[in-house]
Parts: structure tokens; C-alpha cells; sequence
């Protein structure tokens, strides 16, 4: 099982995270490439709340496909072209991952790879 910790002595999460993770020894890893909003046939969706809403849609495929679910999850890291995008990250967040928490980060960025793109995720998960 992982064990997550919010320790006394340090503030209290902000949002659906926790400070720390541990994993332990003999856990299989999965470590992701950068999500984006793009679809099964390889399209960028144009619409950033509907791209932001693909973007956890694939992190939850990737998931399954490793065999895996949000309780597995070890850390975030999420980058967003626009702090008015939070809201709805959060929203598809919530959808895709239920209410599951890990180690996270968001980070407001100038870019992506495709001027177009509003959202990438990274994504660490262990299985115990």
C-alpha cells in the first residue's frame, strides 16, 4: 500500500493533494510520457476545456492499461498554458480520477510543444 503523508508541522494541502508519497520496496513503477488533449486518432482537440477534459481521459487509459487505477497514484506534475484553466482541471481531474490524492504539482507555463495545446500531464504511479 502506499502511504501518503500531510505531516504535522506543514501546512495543509490546498487542494486535492497530498505533501508526500512513499512507496515501497517491490512496487512496479509506471512512469508517463507528458498527456495532452490529443485524441485515439492523433487530432489535438481545439476546444481547451474539452482538450483538458482528453488530457485526463488519457491519463486514466494509461492507467488501465498498465493495469492500474488512481489509488495508485504517486505524484503530478500539471502544467497549464492559463490559471483560468484551473477550474476545469480540477473538474476533469475529479471525473477521471475520482477523488483520489497524491503528490502534485501544478505549474503555470508561457508554452507547450504546440501553441495550441493548453495542458500536459505528467503522470508517476506505482502498483504495490
Amino acid at each position: 500500500m502506499l502511504k501518503k503523508y500531510d505531516p504535522d508541522g506543514v501546512y495543509k494541502p490546498i487542494a486535492a493533494y497530498h505533501h508526500c508519497v512513499e512507496v515501497p520496496a517491490g512496487a512496479r513503477w509506471l512512469v508517463t510520457a507528458g498527456q495532452v488533449g490529443m485524441a485515439p486518432d492523433g487530432e489535438l482537440v481545439q476546444d481547451p476545456e474539452e482538450q483538458i477534459a482528453q488530457t485526463w481521459k488519457n491519463v486514466a487509459a494509461l492507467l488501465a492499461a498498465a493495469d492500474m487505477g488512481p489509488e495508485d497514484l504517486v505524484k503530478l506534475t500539471i502544467y497549464l498554458l492559463n490559471a483560468d484553466d484551473l477550474v476545469s482541471n480540477r473538474k476533469y481531474r475529479a471525473k477521471y480520477l475520482g477523488d483520489a490524492k497524491c503528490a502534485s504539482t501544478a505549474v503555470m507555463i508561457s508554452g507547450l510543444a504546440d501553441p495550441a495545446m493548453v495542458i500536459e500531464v505528467d503522470v508517476m504511479a506505482a502498483k504495490v
